[in-house]
């Protein structure tokens, strides 16, 4: 297939991103946990809690957009505020009974979809691509590294540090 000037991996991604919001909200749709709230009662139920801050870093997004995702999870009473023991000019966020109730409903579901593609693509191509996938954030963290300083300062305060 001849490629288009606008198709590159940066591209592909996109496409494949959206492929896998279709997969989740399919797996999560009686769940009624929207697939983009998913990671947030993964990582928050899993490893939590979090400050905003430091969950920013670690999903690798913007703080205002993790700051807005949160506030819907404490909304649906899925998510509670706690001053942070470390620095009480801050807060941590965990998962309520309520929030915890609906992610061991979800991760199952989740699960069983992530678990279906790996064995379409079996050990040894998952393996590579996800060192593959590796490789691309390390070359996209360099350009972003190397792009001029308004770019690279925007890019920096979207990753919340």
């Amino acid at each position: 297939m001849e490629l288009n000037t606008y198709e590159t991996i940066l591209f592909d991604v996109f496409l494949t991103n959206q492929k896998r919001a279709q997969l989740i909200d399919a797996a999560l749709a009686e769940t009624g946990l929207p697939s983009e709230d998913y990671p947030f009662y993964v990582i928050v139920g899993a490893e939590g809690p979090w400050t905003p801050t430091d969950l920013a870093r670690r999903l690798e997004m913007p703080l205002t957009t993790v700051l807005f995702r949160l506030r819907r999870l404490e909304r649906l009473g899925h998510a509670e505020r706690k001053p942070n023991p470390e620095d009480r000019r801050s807060f941590t966020i965990g998962l309520t009974p309520a929030g915890q109730k609906l992610l061991r409903r979800a991760r199952p579901k989740f699960r069983a979809a992530a678990e279906a593609v790996e064995a379409q693509l079996g050990a040894g191509e998952l393996a590579e691509l996800r060192d593959a996938l590796v490789k691309l954030r390390a070359a996209i963290d360099a350009e972003i590294d190397d792009a001029p300083d308004g770019i690279r300062t925007r890019a920096t305060a979207l990753k919340g540090l």
